[in-house]
């Protein structure tokens, strides 16, 4: 069987943001490839150009459903698979108490959900969030956790049996930012008079959440600036998402190249040999 990627994501338009290089890379050399979308971004901003607020907030869900089904196909990964889970929003919101979102989810429940995704897809690579959710976010941790407990258990057969038959995913890696990358883009941005994600444009003095791993500690960086410009037209594919505004939209090119153009991950367990240090997921995988 062909070598497998799946990577499991919280909202609908994360699999752009921090895997569509490597999912296009996949792709393109012929592999299998899958996105597990564990909510259904339903509490998500509506600041797409010409949207109005009102009129589609009751329907963002299946807005931003067809919006993930346009970039999947853009990034050649498949159907949507979905968790079935309501968008958590952040802690503290109104939101995040809905015992119908990911945040309340029986723990067990969300285990068994994406076991049967990893047994049916048998993939060889996972990848999802590290420990932090890059940034924090309620179904971000959530998607960790859930991940990282349903590989173990996949491949053991007496757990979730009605789930399918078990599988071993051979690496497990977790997608993250260098903290010199958080400083770097931030300063740039900064200097050019854009927008950053990295601080509130609202309250510029306040203090920047903990994003970012030492550097010393990524064992995987992948250049994806050669497919770099199709990763991007997967991410316009969530317009509700993308004010004209946006700094996903308004950076110069060779600053979109240096924010998007490598994909970095902590390799959370393999069970082949590799390098310390690598820049292909597949790495020590037979094709």
């Amino acid at each position: 069987m062909t070598l497998g990627l799946m990577c499991v994501h919280a909202h609908p338009d994360d699999e752009a943001i921090g895997t569509g290089g490597v999912l296009l890379q996949a792709a393109d050399r012929g592999l299998r490839t899958a996105v597990v979308t564990c909510t259904g971004g339903e509490l998500g901003e509506i600041v797409g150009e010409g949207m109005d607020e009102a009129a589609m907030r009751p329907r963002l869900g299946e807005v931003r459903r067809e919006e993930l089904i346009a970039a999947l196909n853009l990034l050649g990964a498949g159907e949507p698979r979905l968790l079935g889970y309501r968008d958590s929003g952040m802690i503290g919101t109104e939101g995040n108490e809905d015992p119908r979102s990911f945040w309340r989810a029986p723990f067990d429940q969300a285990v068994g959900r994406l076991v049967a995704q990893i047994r049916d897809f048998r993939p060889d690579v996972v990848v999802t969030y590290d420990a932090f959710g890059v940034y924090g976010h309620p179904d971000h941790l959530q998607t960790h956790r859930v991940t990282l407990v349903a590989v173990e258990a996949a491949e053991i057969p007496l757990l979730y049996p009605e789930a399918g038959a078990p599988w071993r995913v051979r690496k497990l890696y977790l997608g993250t930012i260098p903290l010199s990358f958080v400083t770097r883009i931030g300063e740039e941005l900064q200097r050019r008079g854009l927008p950053t994600p990295f601080s509130d444009p609202n309250n510029p003095d306040a203090e920047a959440p903990p994003i970012g791993t030492p550097d010393e500690q990524i064992t995987a960086a992948v250049d994806v600036s050669a497919v770099l410009h199709r990763k991007m037209a997967a991410l316009r594919a969530h317009r509700s998402q993308l004010a004209p505004s946006s700094f996903f939209l308004n950076m110069p090119p060779e600053v979109t190249e240096m924010a998007f153009g490598t994909e970095f991950f902590l390799r959370q367990r393999s069970h082949v040999a590799v390098p310390q240090r690598e820049d292909d997921l597949f790495a020590g995988l037979d094709a």
